[in-house]
């Protein structure tokens, strides 16, 4: 299935070599959040959002042809 994503601030050198230019990226039918994560190898200790056709979803969701997905981490401030 393909997904577009789009990962936000720190995370966005995870996506690299990884992701198209199109945002399009292929995985296997029914990948989690968390597979996807996996994929990109994003630290799981990094805090992070993610939100699915515009709706934040947990790291269990199952992940639909089409989707789009957006990853955006914490910031911490002052």
């Amino acid at each position: 299935m393909e997904v577009k994503v789009k990962l936000y601030t720190l995370l966005k050198k995870y996506g690299e070599g990884k992701i198209g230019n199109d945002g399009l990226l292929s995985l296997p039918e029914d990948e989690t959040l968390q597979g996807l994560s996996e994929y990109l190898s994003i630290p799981k200790k990094r805090g992070k959002v993610f939100l699915v056709n515009g709706m934040p979803k947990d790291a269990k969701h199952r992940l639909c042809n089409g989707d789009e997905v957006k990853i955006l981490s914490f910031i911490g401030g002052g």
